[in-house]
């Protein structure tokens, strides 16, 4: 081959590797951050209601389509709060004598995220609640 030929042949396949490296990469893939009302229900929820919302069978309560996240906002924030309107006092003689603490120590904003989260996921696409509807609620207690 002439040195012409090898020249030419140098700087084209110079040119089109510069070529490829000028390209850039192909963009990962996008990691996509749990909502806040998701991740409170994996801290707060999960173990008993588990991650499909059906519960644990003879111990904890299924969720999903239940008619205290589909219905009420108000009514499902204080059942929330108050670990289910005495839970252990209707459990007597049940087969489970798990009873769903209450979460009254969590704020406006956390529990209107963590029960916005439900209704969507479990709830047949409820709308979201309002941390402005969880103060509502909240008034309405006793004082602790």
């Amino acid at each position: 081959m002439s040195r012409a030929r090898t020249a030419i042949l140098s700087g084209l396949l110079t040119l089109a590797g510069g070529a490829v490296f000028a390209q850039s990469p192909p963009a990962a893939p996008v990691a996509t951050e749990a909502p806040a009302g998701q991740k409170l229900y994996a801290r707060h929820c999960l173990s008993c209601h588990q991650v499909d919302g059906y519960g644990v069978p003879n111990m904890q309560p299924a969720i999903k389509g239940g008619a205290w996240v589909k219905g009420d906002p108000k009514a499902l924030a204080l059942f929330v709060m108050t670990g289910g309107f005495d839970s252990a006092g209707r459990k007597e003689g049940a087969a489970s004598h798990n009873v769903m603490p209450a979460f009254r120590q969590l704020s406006d904003d956390e529990l209107a995220g963590i029960l916005s989260y439900i209704r969507e996921k479990f709830g047949e696409g409820a709308p979201a609640v309002t941390p402005g509807l969880v103060a509502e609620a909240r008034a309405t207690l006793p004082a602790p």
